[in-house]
């Protein structure tokens, strides 16, 4: 076929007046507008799923939702048998993981299978009657700012720091053994806790174990 004289099957306009034509070109702008309308939901539900998660990451936030009288804090255990709460700093003294040689000496102490042997902290306080009440007020009136759906984890635990509980002989009755880098804690009895675990809860311990002296494992 010579294509220079092939017969024209009309113009652009009376090829798309055409019925066959227009049906397809409806079909067309339909199936645009249904794929308009979903990404446009698609966009919407992602904004609002992500402006409902940055909600819940706020109400994590803390903030001083309780007013607890010291009287009443220190009649929680270990508190109510404490004579004396000391805060400590604890470097490795052998080669190996980080916080494994403090874990292994607070777990001796506590099972009275070790004398307490003070100069093997690094840094050791003595808390004053004002300093408790700051430290007690940070664990039992500082929380979540409201309630929420989700929690915070981390992954890892190299304690280099502790809050010691002695009895009026002298003994160690219970820790809070805690690790500022990855915000995390653990004790030896499940009473003793840090109370509600807001965002700002361990940079709220670690000036405060700032404040009174304690620079490893703070800084």
């Amino acid at each position: 076929m010579d294509f220079a004289t092939a017969p024209s099957e009309g113009t652009l306009a009376e090829i798309l007046e055409k019925p066959k034509l227009k049906e397809n070109m409806k079909l067309i702008n339909r199936i645009l507008l249904i794929v308009f309308i979903i990404f446009s939901c698609n966009v919407s539900f992602s904004q609002t799923k992500k402006k409902k998660y940055k909600n819940e990451i706020e109400k994590l936030n803390c903030a001083k939702n309780s007013n607890i009288r010291l009287e009443k804090r220190l009649a929680n255990f270990p508190y109510n048998l404490t004579s004396q709460i000391k805060i400590v700093s604890y470097k490795n003294k052998e080669e190996g993981i980080v916080g494994e040689d403090l874990q292994k000496y607070l777990n001796l102490l506590v099972a009275k299978k070790d004398s307490i042997i003070e100069n093997k902290f690094d840094e050791i306080k003595v808390l004053n009657f004002e300093q408790i009440n700051k430290l007690t007020d940070i664990i039992y009136n500082y929380g979540y700012e409201s309630e929420s759906n989700i929690r915070s984890i981390t992954g890892c635990y190299m304690p280099r720091n502790a809050v010691l509980f002695y009895n009026s002989e002298n003994k160690i009755i219970g820790f809070i053994e805690i690790c500022f880098e990855c915000s995390g804690y653990r004790t030896n009895d499940n009473k003793i806790n840090l109370g509600e675990e807001c965002t700002q809860k361990y940079d709220l311990l670690k000036e405060f174990f700032k404040n009174c002296g304690i620079k490893y494992g703070t800084n």
